[in-house]
């Protein structure tokens, strides 16, 4: 499995910044370096699909992305891979011995 991750991703965590009004916004932040924020990573798209957003019509893109097994990643976190953000929507869990994990993603408006 090695020779296949191939690819770098760079994993990002969503962070409450201040929103200069006295609140706080959802940003992202790539992962602490200590926690490997930049991981190699097998991809497979596996599905496309057009829907809505906003009004508009928009694209979407589902991946496979296939990285060592780590227990720091969240559905709440995202990737960035290929230009485009990937908004992470379940996690694989092989078993406590797993050497990978499988996260599923999707990419929203591609135009």
């Amino acid at each position: 499995m090695i020779g296949r991750l191939d690819q770098i991703i760079d994993l990002e965590r969503a962070v409450k910044s201040p929103d200069g009004g006295g609140g706080t916004e959802r940003t992202f932040e790539s992962f602490d370096e200590a926690n490997d924020p930049h991981p190699w990573a097998r991809v497979v798209l596996k599905a496309g699909g057009e829907g809505e957003a906003q009004g508009r019509p928009s694209a979407r893109v589902v991946a496979e992305f296939t990285i060592r097994s780590r227990g720091d990643v969240t559905e709440r976190d995202r990737i960035r891979w290929d230009g485009r953000v990937w908004n992470i929507t379940s996690l694989g869990r092989n078993g406590a011995r797993a050497k990978y994990q499988t996260i599923t993603a999707v990419a929203g408006d591609l135009s």
